[in-house]
């Protein structure tokens, strides 16, 4: 058995300016950082003959690779070996589906990983997200960008720069006692959600002429994020976070409803900065306390559950 733990991600800013139909025109850049939450697959052979597949939607057990009906797992499997032999995937994913925390792009990289990994084949963090991104962007017709793979794949905290599908990564140093400062400032929620990204990428994708100043933004705003970061300024960070969240609400796509509204009602009094990350308002919304505004922010939010939130520096995984 191969198991595989991957990293899901934070968005800071730049998000949205991965989208293939922006990156390959313009150029994309994000700001992000890998997180304590992930994914875990395990990969076997089938002890039945049947590629079984066990995740948070049930169990499917076919006889034929065309047969999965799981997108992403099919997909993966074909594109390690077309006549990829009967196996047994389980996928255990530590948040919601539908998340924003880039948990498909993390399923993904584990998945190929794992399945490389049965091969004797050990790729490189880099060739994981070039492939899985492929396959999502691609294979899979929009289910994401390309930022995703690539961050979940590497660890840590990244500035991607994108031209097109080609990626390069750049690690971003904070000054030194700055990440615990950074990290306690944050506070992930539950926001009960539940939406998926193709509609709202889509949309986005469509109608992306008359997005363009505010794309443009945005990618501005992944650097300025980078320099803040870089001099330990939490106020800037923070207010850069609110900024990509708002920046974002002036798009075509599915990023602003009454909960949004409401969430932005409680915190702009106290200060704090909220992001929904992703290509839409999903399960999760993190807050940035630059004044520890924690106590403040929490019984603000008390209706939603809170998860634990730290940073993870390590990349995509073999464990066993």
């Amino acid at each position: 058995m191969i198991r595989v733990r991957t990293p899901l991600r934070l968005p800071f800013a730049g998000g949205l300016t991965d989208v293939k139909a922006y990156a390959q025109r313009f150029g994309g850049v994000t700001v992000s950082a890998t997180i304590g939450l992930g994914v875990e697959v395990e990969l076997c052979s089938s002890r039945s003959g049947r590629f079984e597949i066990v995740d948070a939607e049930g169990h499917e057990a076919v006889d034929r690779l065309d047969d999965i009906r799981n997108d992403l797992v099919r997909e993966v499997l074909r594109a390690v070996d077309p006549a990829h032999q009967p196996v047994r995937v389980v996928v255990r994913l530590e948040v919601e589906g539908k998340s924003g925390l880039g948990a498909s792009g993390a399923i993904a990289v584990a998945l190929l990983q794992a399945a490389w990994t049965a091969r004797g084949v050990r790729p490189t963090a880099a060739e994981l997200g070039r492939e899985a991104a492929r396959i999502e962007v691609e294979v899979l017709a929009g289910n994401s960008g390309y930022h995703d793979p690539h961050v979940c794949a590497r660890g840590g905290i990244l500035r991607l720069d994108y031209r097109g599908a080609e990626v390069e990564a750049t690690g971003i140093e904070l000054p030194q006692r700055f990440l615990s400062e950074f990290e306690a400032s944050l506070l992930l929620f539950a926001t009960g959600v539940r939406a998926g990204t193709r509609e709202s990428l889509s949309r986005l994708s469509g109608r992306l002429d008359d997005a363009l100043d505010v794309m443009h933004e945005i990618k501005a705003l992944a650097k300025e994020t980078e320099q803040a970061l870089t001099r330990g300024d939490l106020h800037g960070i923070a207010r850069c976070i609110a900024e990509q969240q708002h920046l974002k609400q002036r798009l075509p796509g599915n990023f602003n409803d009454p909960l949004v509204t409401e969430v932005h009602s409680l915190l702009a009094p106290l200060g704090a900065s909220v992001q929904f990350p992703g290509g839409k308002v999903g399960a999760y919304m993190f807050v940035c306390c630059p004044d520890a505004q924690q106590p403040q922010v929490r019984a603000a939010l008390d209706r939603f559950a809170e998860l634990p939130l730290s940073f993870s520096m390590e990349g995509s995984r073999v464990v066993e």
